[in-house]
């Protein structure tokens, strides 16, 4: 369509996150309306660089890594390049931009106003917003510890969604990409909101179940000029997360209302996509989030005809954005990368159990075959700009060819460690020479924690027993789940507290009993000397290689505690009861 007043394609774009394919999307879109496109990334050989629209790329510093040099570069370049427009892509660009843009010419930064981003990027805010608009929003509780995620677990129930206040925190290290988890019991909720707490506060929500929604806008000053909407049909992890197939469908009245008032009420200015839940059986929705910047699913809007990119670009250089054509509905936009991955966990069968149905393989199969529709588009791979799809098919290959040589090798290893294992015992049991025993795993909070116990219940006038973890944080008491599930062996770690691994530990030690094979390679790489005295715990139970290590059941369901006490009450038996009763010796922690 025409528009009233012609654009003046002269100004490039500076397209930073080129390492995105939605990137790619924007150098297609704009280079195709005959705009410059200059890409610029943090890593080297960015996927949108290799576009046949792209210019020469650039590299500039990692932003999560250091900010300051990143503002600075972009300082540099602005005034190298005076009629250069910039586009960041994700928060990881869009975040720095705005907190120094008093440093530079804002004219030229295609994001939102300050006030605005704020309310979109600090998620509480948001849902205030969103609240006092009578907008549906998730029952949510801001929590700053573990007693307040507790507490709030017993007010929101089981599943929960738990939401990083921010999409970037911040450490010590800097800034940090922070992602959206779920738990369905106390100990995933104590994994996760520990981590997540360590950038900040956290938002935890009730479970809805629904669809994922999005509805994607540009909006003038706070008014919406155009708007798309897509329905995730895949998504990964298969609990929620960011989606690799996707079908475009017509804007649904009420979510377009919902997001209209939203984003006037905040004053946004710019593309955004509002997503929502939605129950398309009853027609109930929540919103869940606003993402204040390009969303990884523009390459099926652009596919479907809703060229936000060019609309971004018409908006920045005349201030407005004219008529468009509607986008076509019924176009399936599959990121082949994440799509393969959530085949994976289809055919796996592995997922979230109560959180989410798992899609069976006759679901699998069925939406492969979409992929011969005349109306299917792949994000990167096209027939009109071939080469990003070749890099990107070359470094799938090279990923799963990695991930294979990865299993060979450490089934090797395993089933080395196995039999190597295996003669320890047989050694073991035949001399009085060793008698100071370690166990190892990760954190001395769990498998080590059961073994010391039980070894020196047991076996304590036999050896003399210690156990340790490679975590850096001692003192810390046991797993409750672990607690609990030890309890009903008759073995009681109500008192105990861990303890980090140290040199003379396993200097001291005779025999160094491990969960897993990474526990031995991770002592031997810390200390070369004592491989030959590291051995997989279950080595004598195991009836093949893959069977000889003990999973860590942190985070997991009750039924992996009871395994893992079991299995390493079972392994401490067949190693340490083979001896006679030695003269009584001191046993430590």
């Amino acid at each position: 369509m025409a528009h009233p007043t012609p654009i003046d394609r002269s100004v490039a774009v500076l397209l930073l996150d080129g390492d995105q394919p939605s990137a790619l999307a924007i150098v297609r879109s704009l280079g195709r309306q005959g705009v410059t496109v200059h890409v610029a990334s943090s890593v080297e050989r960015p996927l949108a660089a290799s576009s046949r629209y792209a210019g020469k790329p650039v590299r500039y510093p990692d932003p999560l890594r250091d900010g300051a040099a990143f503002v600075a570069w972009i300082q540099a370049r602005q005034q190298q390049h005076p009629h250069e427009l910039i586009f960041p892509v994700t928060e990881r660009t869009v975040v720095p931009l705005m907190l120094h843009r008093a440093q530079l010419d804002e004219q030229r930064l295609a994001i939102a106003p300050t006030a605005a981003l704020e309310q979109v990027l600090a998620k509480d805010k948001t849902m205030a917003v969103a609240e006092s608009l009578q907008i549906p929003i998730p029952k949510s509780i801001h929590v700053s510890n573990l007693a307040e995620a507790s507490d709030a677990a017993q007010v929101l129930g089981y599943p929960l969604v738990i939401k990083p206040a921010r999409s970037v925190g911040q450490d010590a290290s800097g800034h940090v990409q922070l992602a959206v988890s779920y738990a369905q019991t106390p100990a995933e909720l104590k994994e996760r909101v520990t981590h997540t707490l360590q950038f900040g506060q956290v938002v935890l929500q009730e479970y809805f179940s629904g669809e994922g929604v999005g509805v994607e806008v540009i909006a003038n000053q706070g008014e919406v000029q155009y708007a798309f909407q897509h329905r995730r049909l895949h998504e990964v992890p298969l609990t929620g997360g960011g989606s690799s197939l996707r079908v475009s469908e017509a804007v649904a009245p009420d979510l377009l209302e919902a997001s209209r008032k939203l984003l006037r009420a905040i004053g946004w200015h710019g593309v955004a996509m509002v997503e929502f839940k939605h129950n398309p059986a009853t027609g109930a929705f929540r919103l869940i989030e606003i993402n204040g910047r390009f969303w990884g699913s523009l390459p099926l809007a652009v596919a479907a005809g809703a060229d936000f990119p060019f609309m971004l670009y018409e908006l920045m250089t005349t201030g407005r954005v004219g008529p468009h054509p509607a986008a076509e509905v019924g176009i399936l936009g599959r990121l082949l990368t994440r799509d393969l991955l959530w085949l994976e966990h289809v055919m796996r069968q592995s997922g979230a159990g109560g959180v989410t149905q798992i899609p069976t393989r006759a679901d699998a199969l069925r939406d492969s075959f979409k992929t011969f529709s005349r109306r299917h588009r792949f994000d990167v791979q096209s027939w009109s700009d071939p080469w990003p799809g070749l890099v990107d098919l070359g470094r799938i290959g090279h990923q799963y060819w990695d991930r294979l040589a990865g299993v060979v090798v450490h089934r090797w290893r395993l089933f080395r460690a196995w039999r190597g294992s295996k003669g320890a015992l047989q050694n073991l049991s035949q001399t009085t020479a060793a008698e100071r025993v370690l166990f190892v795993c990760y954190g001395n909070i769990n498998r080590s924690a059961v073994a010391h116990v039980h070894a020196r219940a047991h076996y304590g006038d036999r050896w003399q027993i210690r156990s340790a973890g490679f975590h850096a944080q001692g003192q810390r008491a046991a797993d409750p789940n672990m607690v609990k599930a030890a309890s009903a062996h008759g073995i009681d770690l109500s008192e105990w507290r861990s303890h980090c691994l140290s040199a003379a530990d396993v200097e001291q030690a005779d025999v160094i009993l491990a969960m897993e094979l990474a526990h031995i390679e991770r002592l031997a790489a810390l200390h070369p000397g004592a491989r030959s005295k590291c051995h997989l715990l279950a080595a004598p139970i195991a009836s093949s290689a893959p069977e000889a290590e003990i999973a860590d059941p942190y985070g997991k369901a009750p039924q992996a505690y009871d395994r893992a006490c079991t299995r390493v009450i079972q392994s401490v038996d067949r190693w340490l009861k083979g001896r006679s009763a030695q003269p009584a010796s001191a046993t430590t922690r």
